[in-house]
């Protein structure tokens, strides 16, 4: 959507200086403006347009890109301005462009996921399909038409691609995404991710009529908080039949209860507080999900949560499983992996959490032993023997050992 967007733009920026160099620059703004507009696709909008002339520069205030119906705001994308310069191929604009510099200020991104599982960013496909008028639809072909027959007039038998030379890298500053959770419909959650200062890549085919690749690197805080840093680099290939792409998110000191609805059905702990900071690596290779993390969580304060109380945990209680993954320093580390088809991962133990687990397990078995040698000690009624209590533990080796 948003490449389309562009796309339309600078084609108006060939469209204006055309008209610049037929009709003098005192019609040049009206005439850019009812190009951009007539141009754009009608789920977008645009409060005013810009072209300065003199500084080669062209502005847009207040671009929007239209939310599907349900959700809870008007707009999925608003950016405050975009912005880009753009320097003449020879000495009149019609010889051709090359867009500098461009820039993308104050976007917001809202991603909201409906009580029934929908996402707006994946229902923009259906708005495009569905949501137009019959009426709205033949106006937007007239509309079409007409850009068509202006542009095959500008460009001959030329390309765009032969006018216009575009950048493959877009800056963004001071934006913010908002993730709005409703699957649990009797208490909406709400994360954001603000000050996010970033770089886009967006590669093109020759023709500027596919894309190829699009990455991001950047940086924001959670919810606002200065010190609750996130910082990221993502590569996505859009050519291929399934999701390919690479995510690498290096957080720090984010506040652990942000998060508690994806973990808490999971967790026996109740965290009253803690952070987490940490490195989480989410591949995806044709709808294969690969993916390592490990997190240290500190300054934290949990209780075992109802009913866990004295559960058996391999042979152990979750106090003590939480003793073997505290380190020196006090925090908890855990790391995991997550493999297998997307529509149904499966999670195993990283390496450092299989040591502690292993760590803890011949512990075990030596307070077993232990008590063997100490005949004074038999095993009580109705529990296991030492023998077996020891096989137990072997097992349990062998089968940490042997997950991947």
């Amino acid at each position: 959507m948003v490449k389309k967007a562009i796309l339309f733009i600078i084609i108006a920026i060939i469209a204006a200086g055309s008209a610049l160099y037929f009709y003098g620059a005192r019609v040049l703004q009206y005439s850019a403006e009812s190009i951009i507009r007539k141009s754009l696709p009608d789920y977008t909008d645009v409060d005013e347009i810009i072209f300065d002339v003199k500084g080669s520069k062209l502005v847009l205030k207040g671009f929007k890109i239209v939310n599907p119906a349900g959700f809870s705001y008007r707009y999925l994308i608003e950016i405050g301005q975009i912005v880009c310069r753009y320097r003449m191929k020879g000495k009149t604009i019609i010889e051709g462009i090359e867009v500098l510099e461009p820039e993308f200020l104050q976007p917001t991104v809202t991603i909201e996921r409906l009580s029934d599982g929908r996402l707006n960013i994946v229902l923009m496909q259906d708005l495009l399909d569905k949501s137009q008028s019959i009426q709205s639809k033949r106006e937007a072909s007239k509309n079409a038409e007409k850009a068509k027959r202006l542009l095959t007039g500008l460009l001959g038998s030329r390309r765009i691609s032969d006018l216009v030379k575009l950048p493959e890298n877009f800056v963004l500053k001071n934006g913010r995404i908002l993730f709005i959770d409703r699957l649990n419909a009797s208490r909406p959650h709400m994360i954001t991710f603000d000050n996010v200062q970033a770089r886009l890549s967006l590669k093109l085919d020759g023709q500027y009529s596919r894309v190829l690749d699009i990455g991001s690197s950047g940086e924001g805080n959670l919810n606002g908080n200065r010190d609750e840093v996130v910082n990221w680099v993502i590569s996505y290939n859009p050519t291929t039949p399934k999701l390919t792409m690479s995510n690498r998110f290096t957080v720090s000191r984010l506040d652990i209860l942000a998060f508690e609805p994806y973990y808490d059905k999971y967790s026996p702990f109740v965290f009253k507080k803690g952070r987490f900071s940490g490195l989480l690596i989410f591949d995806f290779d044709n709808g294969n999900i690969g993916s390592s993390n490990e997190i240290r969580i500190s300054n934290f304060v949990f209780y075992i949560k109802s009913g866990y109380e004295n559960a058996s945990f391999w042979q152990t209680n979750v106090p003590e499983l939480a003793r073997y993954l505290t380190t020196a320093s006090g925090d908890i580390v855990f790391d995991f992996k997550i493999k297998g088809d997307i529509s149904s991962p499966k999670f195993y133990l990283g390496p450092k959490t299989k040591e502690a687990i292993a760590a803890m397990t011949i512990d075990k078995i030596r307070d077993t032993i232990q008590k063997m040698s100490d005949r004074s000690q038999p095993s009580a009624p109705g529990t296991s023997s030492n023998s077996e209590k020891i096989q137990g533990y072997i097992n349990l080796f062998k089968e940490i050992a042997g997950k991947k």
